[in-house]
């Protein structure tokens, strides 16, 4: 089983597998809380803590209702959605990553395709997947893998 697994910014894609997992107006059990979304947009928390409370955020979710994940991970083709421009640190890179690991624990080979372009719904002509997502975004922790002792 294969799960392609693209990102792109809320308005610029709508295709059939486009999922949106923003906060504002997306499904919850994948989203960062408003709370979390506010200290990043107003500089009280940097990064390396946004991510580690995301990635609580999903541990709780993944624990609350791994079903949901799994049925995510099973659908063949996924764009994740979010308001933030391609290329800036941004959650869909985050859970995108998170879900990478999670098909590797489940049999599951998640293709980390990249950012779909607005015009033509695929990575722009020329270019090729190469495993990870936007060569801007920053390397991200996986869920299942800590980047620091707990």
């Amino acid at each position: 089983m294969e799960l392609h697994l693209f990102t792109a910014q809320i308005g610029k894609y709508r295709g059939p597998d486009a999922f949106d997992v923003t906060v504002k107006s997306g499904n919850p059990a994948f989203a960062p809380t408003w709370d979390l979304v506010r200290a990043w947009k107003s500089g009280k928390i940097d990064w390396d803590i946004y991510t580690q409370r995301y990635r609580q955020l999903m541990l709780q979710s993944y624990r609350k209702d791994p079903g949901l994940w799994h049925e995510l991970l099973h659908r063949g083709i996924v764009t994740l959605l979010c308001y933030c421009r391609a290329g800036e640190q941004c959650h869909r890179y985050l859970l995108a990553n998170f879900l990478r690991k999670l098909g590797e624990r489940e049999g599951v080979v998640v293709v980390l395709e990249g950012e779909r372009t607005p015009q033509t719904g695929v990575r722009e002509k020329g270019t090729k997947s190469s495993g990870k997502l936007q060569q801007s975004a920053p390397p991200q922790t996986s869920l299942f893998q800590t980047a620091h002792p707990e």
